[in-house]
């Protein structure tokens, strides 16, 4: 029988779900299903209505399981800014265009002299064709020098440098056993009273949609977004019409994460990424073997949602596939102050100078997305902000946090206009999650945008790339003793984590936990969905390149997610099978 098929039939097993997997069609229409009529705000969501496998015609691309990598992540503050320190100089950035400091660059030096600035250091931006000089001020007159700076000759922008950015997570980490892209099966004991014995499951757990449930782990995000139906076009025969060997991603393909770094011990990245480098305390890249190692634990989940090793019968799988890894380290070793969620100390946090060198390192290497999962208060910081313009004017795409503050603001860097802001969504499965939402059922959970994920304006615009960002699956733990599996998201986790509280379960996956060591863990925020979106960018430019520039993709991605019906969702919940099906020329959309 057909796969298609299968899971029809499974789905109709299942109590009505309310995302069947591909409406039926071309139209790309929803499952039905409603929630409790006591849900106060967020209407249910034709999930699943776009994948393939159920009511799918012919040329529709069927759900393809792959073996897969692991994920998870690290609870720590939230974006927040922290100001310099009483009688410290304050640092400035002026941005000229560049043709000017070419033809008056005395004329600026000396105005920059008069109003009470003292120099410090230059840097080209030159894709953007600009040049930001960084410069001293008292900071009780930093307000009237800026002023004055604003009449030289060729001024872009004066603005704060050298800002702090934070990690994104927001929920206490709940370390689950390992769960498998393509869902796990074992047997099940039976209750009967003729002692019949155990018996033998479906083959996985879960069969549709998720391939997991509240106590079974899996990777419901990769899920929610069609994953496997978009890798489902890299094989032939597969009821389409089109095979493109890249739709596994391409090698060639570099996403760069601009984060904690990453553990490179661990066997989901030890082949995928290609170039590590270090900027901390903006002295520039510190390469080598050694010191290439993640304490925090975020940067190697992050580098695990977009790119971890797929089919290597270990973990989890990553949302960009086949593509390579550039993994930049921009925070300090921290010390025993960052288990303070309120601390001021520099080793918690990272400088936007070194996130905006890291960010022109990966310009040098030609990469093809750039990812960030931490921010700050918005306005940008100058110097990471004209870093970024740099990026796009080279037409790079990058996503980053909307931020973990539950508010309708969205935070540095992702408020920049140019860049990709993800927020991230939940599953209300009738237990009560970190935003209190207890509708739905085990049987028909819905998706829905997290409380503490920020959005701003317009809000929810479906399928309009004008809208503020987009949504992906970032997950809602209630606390550490949550064990609900679909509440949070699950990747892969540091083996050297700098305090025990940080500590992720590295054993064999589940549900054995014997054979290799696989580090994981659980956990939610916006940094889960980020790296989700920038995996699925790469992915998509992996077999059109024409979706590499930055403002195609956002229209893309927008204009092919799904409407979940919430007021945050701002275009929409990432859909990467639909995309994918525009991005090849699918003649019949899903």
């Amino acid at each position: 029988m057909h796969r298609a098929v299968l899971r029809l039939i499974a789905l109709f097993a299942i109590t009505s779900l309310l995302y069947a997997c591909s409406g039926g069609g071309s139209g790309g229409g929803g499952g039905g299903g409603t929630p409790p009529t006591t849900q106060p705000t967020v209407q249910p969501s034709p999930l699943y209505a776009n994948c393939a496998g159920s009511g799918s015609t012919p040329s529709t691309v069927a759900q393809r399981r792959i073996a897969a990598p692991s994920f998870a992540v690290l609870r720590h503050p939230p974006f927040r800014f922290t100001p310099p320190s009483a009688g410290a100089p304050s640092l400035i950035a002026v941005t000229y265009d560049a043709a000017s400091v070419a033809s008056a660059g005395a004329q600026i030096a000396a105005g920059e002299s008069r109003a009470g600035a003292r120099f410090v250091g230059q840097e080209r931006f030159s894709h953007a064709g600009l040049i930001m000089r960084v410069l001293a001020v008292p900071p009780q007159q930093a307000a009237s020098i800026e002023t004055r700076l604003r009449a030289n000759p060729g001024v872009q922008s004066v603005g704060v440098v050298d800002a702090r950015r934070y990690l994104t997570s927001v929920s206490h980490a709940y370390f689950s056993n390992d769960p498998y892209f393509a869902g796990f099966s074992t047997t099940v004991a039976d209750t009967a009273e003729d002692g019949a014995g155990a018996t033998p499951p479906p083959a996985t757990y879960h069969v549709a949609p998720y391939e997991e449930r509240a106590d079974v782990p899996g990777q419901w995000g990769m899920h929610a977004i069609c994953l496997g139906d978009a890798f489902e076009y890299s094989q032939s025969g597969n009821g389409s019409g089109i095979t493109n060997a890249n739709a596994l991603g391409s090698s060639a393909v570099k996403i760069a994460l601009i984060d904690t770094g990453v553990d490179m011990t661990h066997r989901e990245l030890s082949s995928k990424v290609a170039v590590y480098e270090r900027f901390v305390n903006s002295t520039g890249p510190n390469a080598g073997t050694a010191g290439q190692t993640d304490q925090w634990g975020h940067g190697t989940d992050t580098a695990g949602i977009a790119g971890a090793d797929m089919n290597n019968s270990l973990g989890f799988v990553g949302s960009g596939g086949n593509v390579t890894l550039y993994e930049y380290q921009v925070f300090p070793v921290p010390d025993s102050n960052c288990t303070n969620p309120n601390t001021t100390d520099p080793a918690c946090s990272a400088s936007t100078g070194d996130i905006a060198n890291a960010i022109e390192n990966a310009i040098s290497r030609h990469v093809n997305v750039i990812s960030i999962s931490l921010g700050g208060s918005c306005p940008d910081a100058t110097d990471e902000q004209t870093a970024i313009e740099d990026a796009v004017a080279a037409n790079i795409i990058v996503v980053a946090a909307a931020g973990n503050d539950g508010k309708n603001s969205i935070d540095a860097p992702a408020c920049d206009p140019n860049v990709i802001a993800v927020g991230a969504t939940s599953l209300a499965d009738g237990h009560a999650n970190g935003s209190g939402n207890s509708n739905g059922s085990a049987a028909s959970p819905y998706e829905y945008v997290a409380s503490y994920s920020n959005f701003g304006s317009p809000g929810e615009e479906a399928g309009s790339p004008s809208a503020w960002g987009i949504v992906a699956p970032g997950g809602d733990g209630a606390s550490s003793s949550d064990a609900d599996d679909l509440h949070w998201i699950e990747n892969i986790w540091t083996s050297t984590p700098f305090s025990s509280q940080d500590a992720g379960n590295c054993t064999g996956d589940y549900p054995s936990d014997t054979g290799a060591t696989d580090c994981r863990i659980a956990i939610a925020g916006t940094s889960m969905a980020t790296p989700l979106v920038a995996g699925a960018a790469a992915l998509i430019v992996s077999v059109n390149a024409a979706y590499q520039s930055p403002t195609a993709m956002k229209q893309l991605l927008c204009e092919t997610a799904d409407d979940i019906r919430d007021p945050h969702e701002g275009c929409g919940r990432l859909n990467i099978y639909r995309a994918m099906a525009k991005a090849l020329g699918d003649p019949i959309q899903p």
